[in-house]
């Protein structure tokens, strides 16, 4: 017998192909050095594999097998095991799961080509697959022909387009189903009775060499076995009725299998006999863009993240310096600026947390109100500031642009309407028409003449020029003895 378990020799390549953890590893050796009594008990050759980190590769860790009566006469510690070779090891190392008497190809020292049935078994520790343990039998010493017949779907035509009719009104001709899903049905037994083309390419890339005859969990990539389907569904069914199909869906997920990603639905139906029906989509590519889009939301969030904090760092640094300074020109100059720079941290908090680059309009307003009632209202001033109308969602850019624009309206208000500490409101509303979008600060404070603005207005000029230039908007003002009322329009 041929023995092969070397302690060094599996943690070497452990260490070097996997992510493995020592506690991992004894496990991985607890089994290797009791391959000999697998030999023995099933009469089969015996190996270990251990699966290369982010790579559809295994390699073989530890063997054993009865030299005498065994094909193989050369090691295969350290070789590499592919995919395509040996469906059934990757496919337990994909699931976490035994398969059964799945075929399996190796080669020998001249590069013969050896047809084999193995049985897979998942070394599991704390519930983590770290290897394989192989149980295999040459199937043919001599034969180089490939020991199962050619692939093709069985030709049970109007069963299956029986099936698929009552589940999506059209049949298996259909060109479209064909070409995106794969397509499986099981007998009662477990035992597969009808494939497409498209089921076959899909195995194939998993590695099978051929899918005809096979049982349900010998091909099974979902959670579900086929005992618990068949447990589960049973008292389902209405046995006497069965004038039609009664359908349970018993499964709907999605799996990696190496590289690739595939969406599994499992339907159940029965009428004098159980089918169950599997559709196998590889969606990969809506994968990969599912991950650059996150990947894109991840980054995007990141950069709002860090201007809102940078900007919210100067306000806080401008603060300080406000508080240190004893000239009350200053100290105004350095508040509005204050809240100008928060106006515009305001669109970079608020899509930190967003899916897209679009803010509601409201929420937006909410945030000015709160900057403004936290730094821009003296202790002597009862000013109240509310927010109502239409909400309408609008892009970053020009969500910055109106943030700025109603920040400059209620520092003006607060500035100016409420003279000598009285009190008084600001509303500000939101309406829209179509594309249209409308946005009123009102407060009703004493108005003011506007022959009598200073053309150097600071605060103006950035109103004026922002909705003219920023928005290509329009934009109204209306003052008199009961308050001041500026609109602003445009569109999205």
């Amino acid at each position: 017998m041929t023995y092969n378990c070397d302690r060094e020799f599996i943690v070497k390549q452990c260490k070097e192909f996997t992510l493995l953890n020592n506690d991992e590893i004894e496990a991985i050796i607890d089994v290797a050095k009791i391959l000999p009594y697998f030999n023995d008990g099933f009469d089969c050759e015996t190996f270990v594999d251990i699966k290369v980190h982010d790579d559809d590769l295994a390699v073989v860790v530890a063997e054993s097998y009865k030299k005498r009566k065994s094909i193989y006469i050369d090691s295969y510690m350290g070789q590499l095991i592919y995919r395509e070779n040996e469906p059934a090891v990757f496919r337990s190392f994909d699931l976490g799961v035994t398969t059964k008497d799945t075929i399996g190809v190796s080669y020998d020292k001249n590069k013969n080509k050896i047809w084999t049935r193995q049985t897979v078994v998942p070394i599991i520790h704390k519930n983590n697959v770290v290897a394989t343990l192989i149980l295999e039998k040459v199937l043919d010493l001599n034969s180089s022909v490939e020991p199962i017949v050619s692939l093709q779907s069985f030709p049970d035509i109007e069963k299956i387009n029986e099936i698929l009719i009552s589940i999506f009104g059209f049949n298996s001709e259909n060109e479209d189903l064909q070409i995106r899903e794969g397509i499986l049905i099981f007998d009662a037994k477990g035992l597969l009775k009808y494939f497409n083309q498209r089921a076959i390419k899909i195995y194939q890339e998993f590695g099978y060499k051929s899918i005809k005859n096979q049982h349900f969990d010998n091909l099974n990539y979902s959670s579900k076995n086929f005992d618990d389907i068949i447990s589960n569904v049973n008292d389902s069914f209405n046995t006497e009725n069965h004038s039609h199909f009664v359908i349970e869906k018993s499964f709907e997920g999605k799996v990696s299998v190496g590289s690739k990603f595939y969406k599994i639905r499992i339907f159940v139906l029965k009428r004098t006999n159980i089918d169950i029906i599997v559709f196998i989509d590889d969606i990969t590519e809506i994968r990969k863009f599912e991950n650059e889009v996150n990947s894109y939301l991840v980054a995007s969030h990141e950069i709002h993240h860090r201007i809102k904090n940078n900007l919210q760092t100067v306000a806080s640094l401008l603060r300080l310096q406000s508080r240190s300074c004893s000239d009350s020109a200053v100290k105004a100059i350095l508040s509005d600026s204050i809240n100008r720079i928060l106006s515009i941290a305001v669109t970079h908090e608020l899509l930190e947390k967003k899916t897209n680059n679009k803010v509601p309009v409201k929420e937006v307003l909410d945030k000015i109100k709160q900057n403004m009632l936290s730094y821009g209202i003296t202790e002597n001033k009862k000013i109240e500031i509310s927010v109502k109308g239409t909400d309408f969602y609008i892009d970053s850019e020009k969500s910055t642009v109106v943030a700025l624009i109603v920040n400059e309206l209620i520092q003006n208000s607060l500035k100016h309407a409420f003279p000598n500490g009285c009190g008084g409101c600001i509303e500000i509303t939101t309406a829209c028409d179509g594309k249209i979008k409308v946005v009123d600060v009102k407060d009703n404070g004493i108005g003011y003449n506007p022959e009598q603005i200073k053309s150097n207005s600071l605060g103006l000029t950035i109103v004026k020029t922002y909705v003219y230039e920023k928005l290509a908007g329009k934009l109204v003002i209306e003052t008199g003895n009961e308050g001041t009322t500026t609109s602003f329009a445009f569109k999205l």
